[in-house]
């Protein structure tokens, strides 16, 4: 597959399976939210899924068309789709894909937010089947990549529903861009922590000698965390209590601040799947 493609179709899964979970997560852990963006938040959750499965289908359906030598009638041959299914690849899909049907389905009533939470364990799992953390064995890269992931889909949650209720509710504005506040230094602390950790040992320590494309990377990645991490802190040191306090400038600095770090986020999930389609942690 053309590596740009690659790439672009990645970071469009990333971006989507972090919205899915992220909504699911913030329906269950934030109790501030108002009815209309929990209504859009359960519509966003299934929509996203959906979307995201229906990337890593496109992605299974290029690695067995591959795997034939370009042979587009490849799709068809089950016995080429249950070859890739047994590769790391293959497994991180079909956990992935699973857990994104739990996800899409948990916004049925009769089903309800738990099968969705389990559903988006299974979807931050996946990332740590297949791929570097895979190839590099043990147990404590998959359990830190899942609980990075989760914590990164609970940041991006909120983003849009804080955004719109800016616009119109500056009290319940207020109310949850403080809970949030408070949940999101757990959040900071678990990508912090789990992303240093995985990127250690992945790297055997080498990422600061900035000597091959893996560390080059995942440089320009910290450097785009680095500045969400600024902006969140004036989100939550600055922005957040004139909110509260009534500033009538508040709101729209806001949204403003927001979108940017919505920007950097998706800019890192680009830079993600760059480092995941071109390179490795040994270079």
């Amino acid at each position: 597959m053309n590596e740009v493609a690659l790439i672009a179709m990645k970071a469009l899964a990333y971006v989507a399976m972090a919205l899915a979970l992220g909504s699911v997560l913030s329906l269950a852990g934030l109790g501030q939210l108002p009815g209309a963006e929990k209504r859009l938040l359960s519509r966003l959750a299934p929509a996203a899924a959906l979307l995201a499965a229906f990337v890593l289908l496109l992605w299974l359906a290029a690695e067995v068309v591959f795997l034939a030598g370009g042979a587009i009638s490849a799709v068809f041959d089950t016995q080429l789709i249950a070859l890739v299914l047994q590769t790391p690849l293959g497994q991180t899909l079909l956990i992935q894909l699973a857990g994104l049907v739990l996800v899409a389905a948990a916004m049925i009533p009769t089903i309800g937010l738990p099968v969705g939470l389990l559903g988006s364990v299974l979807v931050a799992a996946g990332f740590g089947v297949g791929g570097h953390p895979g190839a590099h064995g043990g147990w404590l890269l998959p359990a830190l990549i899942t609980l990075h992931w989760l914590a990164l889909a609970f940041w991006i949650g909120v983003f849009i529903p804080l955004y719109r209720i800016c616009g119109y509710d500056l009290t319940n504005a207020g109310l949850l861009a403080r809970e949030f506040g408070r949940k999101a230094i757990a959040a900071v602390g678990v990508l912090v922590v789990a992303g240093g950790v995985t990127l250690y040992e992945l790297t055997d320590g080498r990422l600061l000698a900035l000597d091959n494309a893996y560390s080059q990377l995942f440089a320009i990645k910290l450097g785009l965390f680095a500045g969400v991490m600024l902006l969140a802190a004036m989100n939550k040191f600055a922005l957040t209590p004139a909110l509260t306090r009534g500033d009538s400038l508040a709101p729209a600095r806001l949204r403003r601040s927001l979108f940017v770090e919505g920007v950097l986020l998706a800019a890192i999930m680009v830079v993600t799947a760059s480092i995941t389609a071109l390179t490795g942690p040994m270079g």
